[in-house]
C-alpha cells in the first residue's frame, strides 16, 4: 500500500521560499520581477532508516520561456557535527541568510539526485530515512506550483513478482511503475469522490453540472463561486416554490446578496397612496406584469443574464420587469441652502459604467 505525503499549506510555511509567494489556497507564485525562484522544503522524516522512496508528482504551470529543475535527497541523518557544534540540516538549508552554503551540492551524487522539467519522478535511485526536496525555476513570468507529493512503497504490482524480477531501479521494475502510477491514481481519485459529491468542497467548474440536473441552468460564469455553491445547496427547495413569489425573493436573495421588492398590479396602488413609492417607472398594464425592485448596480450583461435566471422561476404567462433603484440624496434639519446652491434636477438617462447625464448635459 503506497503511503502519501502531501506538501500542502502547513508544510509550505516552513519552507524557504526565494522568488516565491503562497496564496491562502496553498498555492505557490512565481514573484515577477526575478528571475530565479526556489522552494527548499523540510524533510519528510519516514521514521524507519533506510527507507526506499517511490514517487514524487506535483502540478506545474509556467510560461514558456521558464525551465525548472527538481533536486531530491535522502540520508538516515538529520544533523551535521562539526568543531563548532551540531546543525540540524532542515535549519541550515531553509535559513536564506546562511552564509556560503552551496546547497545544489547537498543534492549531488551518491544521496541526491537532479531532474530536469518533470513533474512526475521516480526516486528508485534514493533510499534513507529523511528526503530532502528543492525545486528551483529560471526565468521571469508568472508560473505556478501546487499538489506536491510523494509517495512511498508505491509498488503496487512490483512485489508479486518471483524475487530474480524484483531488481530495484531495472528497467522491468520502471515498467511495472507505469502500471503502479495508472493504479495508485484511480484509488486516489476514488477516494476523493466524496468530496466531489460534497457542495462545499466540490471545484466550481462542477456546480453548473450539478445545478443541470435539478433542471437549473447557471452556465455562462456570471455568478461568484459562493453564490453558485449556495444556489446549488438552495436548489431543491427553490424547485419545490418554482411560480411563487416567495421563490423570486429567496432567489435574488442569494443572488444579489440583498431582499428584493417585488412589486404585483394590486400592490402598487397601496403603496403609492401610503406615499412610499413615487415615479411612473413601474409597469402595471395587467395583471402579467410584475415589477422587482434593486437596489444592486448592475451592468447589462449582468441585467441580461439575472432575467434569464429569473425567468426559470418566474410564474408562467408573468412579465418581469427588472427595475433598478438609484440612491437619492437627504437633507437633515441641519442643512440649508444659500443663494448659490442648488439641487440638481433628476437624471433622466444613464451611460455605461454608471455616468449619469443630468439636466444639464445635453447630447448632440
Amino acid at each position: 500500500m503506497a503511503i502519501n505525503y502531501s506538501i500542502k499549506k502547513n508544510r509550505l510555511k516552513k519552507a524557504l521560499l526565494i522568488g516565491m509567494i503562497m496564496d491562502d489556497e496553498g498555492v505557490l507564485h512565481t514573484k515577477e520581477d526575478t528571475s530565479f525562484h526556489f522552494v527548499i522544503m523540510r524533510a519528510i522524516d519516514s521514521a524507519m532508516e533506510d527507507t526506499e522512496w517511490g514517487r514524487l508528482n506535483f502540478s506545474i504551470d509556467l510560461p514558456e520561456n521558464m525551465v525548472y529543475y527538481v533536486y531530491a535527497s535522502a540520508r538516515n541523518m538529520d544533523t551535521i557535527y562539526d568543531e563548532k557544534g551540531s546543525y540540524k540540516l532542515d535549519d541550515v538549508l531553509t535559513d536564506e541568510n546562511a552564509p556560503d552554503l552551496d546547497r545544489k551540492a547537498f543534492f549531488d551524487e551518491p544521496y541526491g539526485e537532479r531532474f530536469v522539467g518533470k513533474s512526475d519522478i521516480l526516486l528508485y535511485n534514493l533510499k534513507g530515512r529523511y528526503l530532502y526536496l528543492m525545486i528551483e525555476i529560471v526565468g521571469t513570468g508568472v508560473g505556478t506550483l501546487d499538489k506536491i507529493r510523494v509517495q512511498r512503497n508505491s509498488d503496487t504490482f512490483f512485489p508479486a513478482f518471483p524475487e530474480i524480477y524484483r531488481q530495484r531501479g531495472s528497467f522491468f521494475h520502471r515498467l511495472i511503475s507505469v502500471y503502479s502510477s495508472i493504479y495508485n491514481d484511480f484509488d486516489d481519485e476514488i477516494d476523493r469522490l466524496p468530496k466531489l459529491l460534497d457542495l462545499d468542497t466540490c471545484p466550481a467548474e462542477i456546480l453548473p453540472i450539478y445545478a443541470s440536473w435539478l433542471g437549473i441552468d447557471i452556465s455562462g460564469d456570471y455568478l461568484e463561486e459562493s453564490v453558485c455553491r449556495n444556489l446549488v445547496k438552495e436548489a431543491y427547495s427553490l424547485n419545490r416554490l418554482k411560480g411563487t413569489k416567495a421563490c423570486l425573493e429567496r432567489l435574488l436573495e442569494i443572488v444579489l446578496q440583498e431582499k428584493p421588492l417585488i412589486l404585483e398590479q394590486n400592490t402598487i396602488q397601496a403603496y403609492k397612496e401610503k406615499g412610499d413609492i413615487i415615479g411612473g417607472n413601474l409597469v402595471q398594464e395587467s395583471i402579467y406584469d410584475v415589477n422587482i425592485l434593486i437596489r444592486k448596480l448592475l451592468n447589462e450583461n449582468e441585467r441580461f443574464q439575472l432575467e434569464y435566471l429569473i425567468d426559470q422561476f418566474k410564474p408562467i404567462r408573468s412579465r418581469i420587469h427588472l427595475i433598478q433603484l438609484k440612491e437619492t440624496g437627504i437633507l437633515d434639519s441641519n442643512i440649508y441652502l444659500d443663494m448659490n446652491a442648488q439641487i440638481s434636477d433628476e437624471v433622466f438617462a444613464t451611460l455605461d459604467d454608471y455616468q449619469d447625464i443630468n439636466g444639464t448635459i445635453v447630447l448632440k
